[in-house]
Parts: structure tokens; C-alpha cells; sequence
């Protein structure tokens, strides 16, 4: 009977393997030794319990449970075969593992454990893979108490089968994800396009925007129509904007991008839009120490020079106006090619110097203010935008050798005017005709033949000086000295000597007074003695005086 069962069965309807082979198989027995699997061959195939996949640890089995393992032993003998579900599942990972490494395919792999120094544990489908810290990705914490059991993107780097060695990055997936979004936002990219971006950086040439993970650059020339140095503050990291796409370069992983470009440039046409002599209002954007910027619509400034501020004269733009002052002004030029625009605030208002005359003529007495002092006279302010001179000559009767000696910076002071002319635009002022005349005050005190006492004051090559009232001075020649010749006055004279001297000359027209010291005695015709002789003395010198002698 043994015979006829086996008459039936061919060698071809026996299965045959060999080691290495992977094959499903279904579970005909579970006893303490092994698990017993139908294979299909003449007997069951022996799976050790140490040979079950690591998922299966602590899971029943039961009969009828299908298995995916890999023939690892056949005892031709004894006509048995080992089996091993971990083996099997090894090589399927490895398997897919391998065509992944072979594509550059991303895997998946649970973080488990740090390995000091070096870099972490990986499991991936159940196989244990080396991740080295520097390629853990800027993306992740470097703690491992924060990373144990995170599912994690990998590239495999290297594998071996054989020796079980497999090393991964996600430094490298970052890298992958970023070339796939550089060559999807390369392939889209148009010049002139819009995109909404975020800013990702701002430095001193310009801004980087995100504009779909890949960063372009707005230089600082194309953020504003106006020239900028640096980015305004207004800009801020995180801060969503809109650019256009001004050009790129794939190759060069380059991306320029502008901001102003989305508005219409305010320079062109400028011209037509600000004529000379229009009067417009804007507002200060900036102060310098050389004028004011004023913003007449956005990205178009103007300048008011700081001789265009007022119609006074202020040594500091931040005395007139300050940053975001509404101001009217009148346009003084526009310049399309080279981006300026001359301005006037002062010529907006009315010119204080038109009615001069009227308000300040000649022989008034006006009261001003010193605004600054010049060694040629003082500058006196008579109302904003008006300033008179107030030469030295006009300080005083005294002789003077700097203003300072008489009036100072801040000083109020009262004063005539001498000339007032518009077209010119200035105003000459006098202190001294205010006072009372000293040379007056002198005449009416003296005379030719009049003796004097009074103290050197200056020797010159020529003659001295000598002090005859606080205010008026004689000249002694050097000729009218001494009675012996002498080559200058400094062989007799000195500075502060107090001198005697006889008047033998006045000439009210140069106010000059002329001095003698050697003939004290006015010489007297002798016509006029003898006409004149019996009358007394005294009279006759009174006399004398009244005729000029």
C-alpha cells in the first residue's frame, strides 16, 4: 500500500529549496521547542522561538498564521529545513533598503539612543542604522531626550549587507528637499513676476526674502525709488512683503528681487508734475546740518537748503523745522536725470524785506537784537528774516578796536538807521548818533591857541599822540616837538608822559586837532598889539582868542 502512495507522488510535486530562499509558509504546530511552519516541503520546517521577528515578542501564535521567513539550514538526511522570521524580515529591509540607497530614496527610522561623542541609534524597519551628530540637521534638537523615539527622514549614505552596516543623514534629506524646492521654484520662475515672500534677513547691502524655500535678494538700490544706505527700519524679520522678479540664475542659485519696482517711478515726468515757482506742501523726512529733506510723494524728496529755510539766517536747520513737520514750499528746480529737486520754504512766505523803506527809513530809531558779531561791525536782528550793520565806524565816537569793546552776541539794543535799501536787501545802523557829539563838545571847549595837558597816547615815526579830552586826541608833529632837531619823536617822548602843548590847528572837517610843544606863546601880529594896546590884559587875550590867535 506504502508503495502505491508513493507511485503517486512525482519528484516534481515535492518543492526543493535552498538556503537563503524567502517563502510564505502557515503555522501547523506551536509547541515549547519551535514552531512548526508548512512550506510546502515533504516536512514542516522548524522556526526557533529566537527566530521570530522582533514584532512578533510577545504576541500568541496560533495555527493557521502565515509567516514570511527564509530557509537558513536543510538536513538532506533527516530531511529537515530551519526557517528564521527574522532573517526573512532582515533581508526584505535590506531589500527595500538597498533600492532606496541605489535611488537616493528618502527612508523612515525611529530615533532610540545616543552613541557619546559620535552621534545616534536609528532603528529602520527594524534594522539598526548609525546617524552621525553632524548629520542630524539644523531642523533638529541636539538632546536626545527630546529626539528618543522621533520618526525621522533619512538618506542612507552607506550599506553593507554583509557586514550589517548601515549610516544615514537627515542633514542630507534636508539638503535633497531643498534642491527638489530650488528646481521646482526655478522651473515656475518668470522675470517680472510678483511673489509674496517672507523676509528671512536684513543686512547692510539689502534684504533676504523667502519666497517659497528658497531666499532672493532685494539690494538696498532696489528697495526704494530714493537712494538709501541701509534698509529702513520699517522692514523686519518674519514681516510678509511683496517683490519682483528682476532676474536668476539657476546654476548660481540666484534670485534678484526688487521692491520699488512694484511702484511706478516718481522721478519720471517730475518735471511736468513740479514746475519751477509751484508751491506744493510735503513733509520733513530728514534734518542735516546742510538743510531739510521734504517727501513730496512716496519716494520722491526734495532739498531746502538751509539758506532756503527762513528768511533769517539760521546757522542750524534743526532751529526751523523738525522731522514730520508738515511744511508748504515752493519749487525752486527739478533735475529728472540726476533725482533732485530744489526747494524753498522761505519763498512761501512773504519776503519781509519788500516794504524796507517804509517800515525802517532813514533816521529811525529801531530796536534790535545782536545776532553775531564780525571784526568789521555786528549783525542786529530787526525782525525774522531782516538783519542790519551795524558797522564799527557807527559804534561809537571813541576809536575802537573790535566791536566786542561795545556791544556782545544777544545783546538788545537801541539804534538809528542810516540806509535802508530793499533791492539790495540791507540796512546800515548807528549807535554814535545816538550820542552826543564829542568833536561838538570840543569845539565849544576850545581853540586855536588853547593850551593843553595831556598824556602820550601813540608815538608814530612821524609825531605823537596826546590825549585831550576822553574822546579827542592831537597830533604833535614830530617837527613841532622841540625847538632842537630831532630824527623822531621817540628821543624826547615816551607812552603815559604828561605833556603841555599849544593848539595851532583844527580842522573840523577830518576832525583833526594839531599840537605844539615849542612855542607855547601864540604869536600876536604887531598891527593888532598896538590897536589893542590900552585895554586891560585880560581883555586883550579874550580878545585875541575870539579872533582866533
Amino acid at each position: 500500500m506504502a508503495d502505491k502512495m508513493e507511485d503517486l507522488f512525482d519528484d516534481n510535486d515535492i518543492r526543493t529549496y535552498t538556503r537563503g530562499d524567502i517563502l510564505t509558509g502557515r503555522v501547523v504546530q506551536v509547541t515549547d521547542q519551535a514552531i512548526l511552519v508548512d512550506i510546502g516541503y515533504k516536512s514542516e520546517g522548524i522556526l526557533p522561538w529566537s527566530e521570530l521577528a522582533p514584532f512578533r515578542q510577545g504576541k500568541e501564535l496560533k495555527e493557521g498564521d502565515e509567516l514570511e521567513v527564509l530557509v537558513t539550514y536543510i538536513d538532506e538526511d533527516e530531511g529537515t529545513v530551519y526557517i528564521s522570521e527574522k532573517k526573512a524580515l532582515r533581508e526584505r529591509v535590506f531589500s527595500l533598503l538597498e533600492e532606496a540607497y541605489r535611488k537616493g530614496l528618502p527612508v523612515k527610522g525611529t530615533i532610540e539612543e545616543e552613541v557619546k561623542g559620535a552621534g545616534y541609534h536609528v532603528n529602520l524597519h527594524g534594522m539598526r542604522a548609525f546617524l552621525p551628530g553632524s548629520h542630524l540637521g539644523n531642523d533638529l534638537p541636539a538632546s536626545i531626550k527630546k529626539l528618543r523615539g522621533r520618526e525621522v527622514d533619512f538618506i542612507i549614505l552607506e550599506l553593507d549587507r554583509w557586514e550589517g552596516n548601515l549610516v544615514v543623514s537627515h542633514k542630507r534629506y534636508l539638503q535633497m528637499l531643498e534642491e527638489k524646492r530650488k528646481e521646482e521654484l526655478f522651473s515656475k520662475l518668470k522675470v517680472g513676476q510678483v511673489l509674496e515672500g517672507t523676509i528671512k534677513s536684513i543686512v547692510d547691502f539689502g534684504i533676504f526674502v523667502d519666497i517659497g524655500g528658497f531666499e532672493g535678494l532685494v539690494h538696498r538700490t532696489e528697495i526704494s525709488w530714493k537712494d538709501v544706505p541701509v534698509p529702513p527700519n520699517t522692514y523686519k524679520v518674519g514681516q510678509k512683503i511683496k517683490v519682483k522678479v528682476l532676474d536668476f540664475d539657476k546654476e548660481q542659485g540666484r534670485i534678484s528681487l526688487s521692491i520699488k519696482r512694484l511702484r511706478p517711478n516718481p522721478w519720471e515726468g517730475v518735471a511736468e508734475r513740479y514746475p519751477v515757482g509751484t508751491k506744493v506742501k510735503g513733509k520733513v523726512v530728514s534734518v542735516t546740518d546742510f538743510g531739510a529733506f521734504v517727501e513730496l510723494e512716496p519716494d520722491l524728496e526734495g532739498l531746502v537748503h538751509i539758506s532756503e529755510l527762513a528768511w533769517g539766517y539760521p546757522e542750524d536747520p534743526r532751529e526751523v523745522v523738525k522731522e514730520g513737520d508738515e511744511v508748504e514750499v515752493v519749487v525752486l528746480g527739478c533735475n529728472e536725470k540726476e533725482h533732485r529737486i530744489s526747494l524753498s520754504i522761505k519763498r512761501a512766505l512773504p519776503d519781509p524785506w519788500e516794504k524796507v523803506e517804509e517800515k525802517y527809513p532813514e533816521g529811525a530809531v529801531v530796536r534790535g537784537k545782536v545776532t553775531k558779531l564780525v571784526d568789521f561791525g555786528a549783525f542786529v536782528e530787526l525782525e525774522p528774516g531782516v538783519e542790519a550793520l551795524l558797522h564799527i565806524s557807527e559804534m561809537s565816537w571813541d576809536r575802537i578796536t573790535h566791536p566786542s569793546q561795545v556791544v556782545k552776541e544777544g545783546d538788545e539794543i537801541e539804534a538809528k538807521v542810516l540806509k535802508s535799501d530793499s533791492n539790495k536787501r540791507k540796512i546800515r545802523l548807528s549807535l554814535r548818533e545816538l550820542q552826543e557829539d564829542p568833536w561838538h563838545k570840543f569845539l565849544e571847549q576850545y581853540s586855536i591857541n588853547d593850551i593843553v595837558t595831556g598824556k602820550i597816547t601813540e608815538i608814530k615815526h612821524f609825531g605823537a599822540f596826546m590825549q585831550i579830552t576822553p574822546e579827542v586826541e592831537g597830533l604833535i608833529h614830530v617837527s613841532e616837538i622841540s625847538d632842537e632837531r630831532i630824527s623822531t619823536p621817540h628821543e624826547v617822548l615816551r607812552v603815559g608822559d604828561e605833556v603841555t602843548a599849544r593848539i595851532i590847528g583844527i580842522n573840523d572837517e577830518k576832525r583833526q586837532v594839531r599840537l605844539s610843544m615849542r612855542n607855547l606863546q601864540p604869536e600876536i601880529p604887531l598891527e593888532l598889539l598896538n590897536r589893542e594896546a590900552g585895554h586891560e590884559t585880560l581883555t586883550l587875550r579874550e580878545r585875541l582868542k575870539e579872533k582866533g590867535f
